[in-house]
């Protein structure tokens, strides 16, 4: 007989160490991988400028050696079965994460945790250099180094606002004790969370995490709390140009958005989804199919701990410029100007829907997902509340929060490229 699996969340289990690591594991027995990953509740707006780029340095040094292995070993411990073994860094928080066959979970987390514990910081002087590098090639790809400006622009002096990956002066000022004390401060046991996905057993796969992870050093993170680094950032508004020699002028512009725990997040979501999420947004339809005036156009939405963003990025001719942003902000207006129409709304909820349980047939997406909503929410949010908050969404609601965001003293700007200061004509 044929057997429907639900593909809500199928026996999610919260469990904590006894130093105070979460652990969430959610066995998928119908899957033939397994993807775990070890949050750690630190990123680039956890630091100092002078430090600034700290988390992302640290994170490429995990990798280059612990005390029982080479950089290489690590690598191929992993790979020589099929998986993969990386990490990233965000504003909020670093991940390292191995993918595995189920067959070899156990090595998956075994390395993890070589790499959380014992990495030995090795090649410090060598992988700066190799993070110097990565900062340089930013300015060579303008829609990156767009986005890098507008976050200056957008949270002016402070840490948000500031590159994840820190800037050549912090990089380079950073020293290995830094590194260290940084690692000390804030990889304690109740500043990281677990994820585990895919196919396991839930017991065996707690009893191997409590052998591997039980070392790490218990308790919260020791940062003081009240630096201005960790207070709500000032939002710039305003217009800036910054003038490059390039072919194309790069657009970026945005309001003030939500945090992950704002109560009118899924009508963020809707608005934004339908301003410019997709090839049926106004901001595609009416500025790339209708006017042919720019190839990349999209709107986006972030989320951060202390503060949010609801913006949207365009690239087009210098002499198009004002022409595309123009009519970009004639859309905005229309949010305001009138309600949106039943079948639109009906769309753009089915996208979001659609993106949401579609990404969900990955284990790692999965456990992108459980590890950020425990990171905000203290709690793993229901597939189906998320859906149930998507469909709640009125066309009221979203004309509301549109003719409240879309304003030109809450709206930050920058251009890259040729060209004088754009007017923000909203």
């Amino acid at each position: 007989m044929q057997q429907t699996i639900p593909f809500g969340d199928l026996g999610l289990d919260v469990r904590r160490l006894a130093n105070g690591l979460t652990v969430l594991l959610e066995p998928l027995p119908y899957l033939r991988s397994v993807t775990a990953g070890l949050w750690i509740q630190a990123g680039s707006a956890c630091e100092r400028e002078r430090q600034g780029g700290i988390s992302h340095l640290l994170e490429h040094l995990f990798f280059k050696g612990t005390e029982s292995r080479t950089a290489r070993q690590l690598v191929e411990a992993v790979e020589r079965y099929g998986g993969q073994l990386n990490g990233f860094t965000s504003r909020d928080y670093t991940c390292l994460y191995a993918k595995t066959l189920d067959t070899h979970a156990a090595t998956g987390l075994e390395i993890l945790a070589d790499i959380a514990l014992r990495s030995r910081f090795c090649d410090f002087d060598k992988e700066r250099n190799v993070v110097l590098e990565e900062i340089a090639s930013v300015e060579d790809v303008p829609e990156e180094y767009a986005h890098d400006l507008f976050a200056l622009r957008l949270w002016p002096d402070h840490a948000l606002g500031r590159p994840v990956t820190g800037t050549d002066e912090s990089v380079s000022a950073i020293t290995l004790d830094d590194v260290r004390a940084f690692y000390d401060t804030w990889y304690r046991a109740g500043n990281m969370i677990l994820a585990v996905v895919g196919s396991f057993e839930p017991d065996a796969v707690f009893e191997r995490i409590e052998a591997e992870f039980g070392p790490l050093p218990a308790g919260p993170a020791v940062a003081p709390g009240d630096a201005p680094e960790f207070q709500p950032p000032r939002f710039g508004a305003g217009s800036e140009a910054v003038h490059r020699d390039i072919a194309q002028t790069h657009l970026c512009l945005g309001f003030p958005g939500p945090t992950p725990t704002e109560p009118r997040r899924y009508v963020y979501d809707v608005l934004n989804s339908a301003l410019g999420g997709g090839a049926t947004s106004r901001l595609f339809d009416r500025i790339r199919e209708s006017e042919g005036l720019a190839y990349s156009i999209y709107s986006m939405i972030s989320c951060y701990r202390r503060s949010g963003y609801l913006g949207m990025y365009a690239a087009m001719a210098p002499e198009n410029l004002e022409r595309a942003a123009g009519l970009a902000f004639d859309e905005m207006r229309r949010f305001c100007d009138e309600p949106m129409a039943a079948d639109e709304l009906a769309l753009n909820r089915e996208q979001l829907k659609g993106g949401l349980l579609m990404s969900l047939e990955r284990t790692f997406n999965r456990m992108v997902r459980l590890a950020k909503s425990m990171m905000y929410h203290g709690r793993i949010v229901p597939i189906e509340e998320v859906v149930a908050g998507i469909d709640a969404v009125t066309e009221a609601e979203v004309q509301q929060l549109a003719c409240e965001a879309f304003t030109a003293e809450g709206c930050a700007l920058v251009t890259l490229g040729p060209g004088a200061p754009l007017e923000i004509a909203l």
